[in-house]
């Protein structure tokens, strides 16, 4: 992917489009490579080219959670340059990726030199604003069953009239995304396993009908 198809970009002249691109420097990392550590100084903008992240916070106790899946055309890091504060969560490649890297004085000084950049920042940010809020809302009424299910459905893309999920996920990986205990998770993936909800394979997860309203 281009830079320029951003849709950060899109609503922007190829003037200003030109020199904003021209303070970012691309640079390429392997498989879980640490890109960003909670708490490290924030010092760049990332723009995600090619491959994956997930955005993850750890606990006291070292247990992972998951806050978010990253693919290209995504961007990160905006809100330690925004607040001049460390950063608040860490980031994880999950595949080989390529990374589009603006540097924070350059980053400030587009944000300050155009308006229509820094307008557009800031609706995409209340977009991820309202997603995230309308997410906590499901989730937080839900039990764990239906937080998988619609993990599982997001996560999930129409492929020859069945719903497939073309990542590699872990019992672990799912409790981490749905805040519940690895056991919890195995119980309900052995039922839908067992009830011809789901099948798993190596690399992917294929739903085979509709997944029951509670369980």
């Amino acid at each position: 992917m281009q830079l320029k198809n951003f849709e950060l970009f899109k609503q922007l002249d190829e003037e200003i489009v030109n020199d904003i691109l021209s303070h970012i420097h691309c640079r390429s990392f392997p498989k879980k490579t640490q890109i960003v550590t909670e708490g490290d100084d924030s010092h760049s903008l990332y723009f995600l080219l090619e491959g994956r992240v997930k955005i993850y916070l750890d606990d006291d106790t070292g247990k992972e959670i998951i806050m978010n899946i990253h693919e290209e055309g995504d961007f990160f890091g905006e809100l330690g340059l925004i607040k001049s504060i460390p950063r608040t969560a860490s980031v994880l490649t999950l595949e080989d990726s390529r990374l589009g890297i603006m540097p924070e004085a350059d980053f400030k000084r587009c944000i300050a030199n155009y308006p229509a950049f820094s307008m557009s920042l800031i609706e995409n940010l209340s977009s991820r604003l309202i997603e995230a809020t309308e997410t906590i809302r499901k989730l937080g009424l839900m039990d764990v069953y239906r937080r998988i299910a619609v993990t599982f459905l997001n996560l999930s893309e129409e492929e020859g009239g069945v719903r497939v999920i073309n990542e590699k996920l872990t019992q672990q990986n799912i409790a981490n995304r749905v805040g519940a205990s690895r056991e919890m998770v195995a119980r309900i993936l052995k039922d839908l396993r067992a009830g011809g909800y789901i099948s798993q394979e190596s690399n992917r997860i294929i739903l085979h009908k509709p997944l029951p309203h509670s369980w």
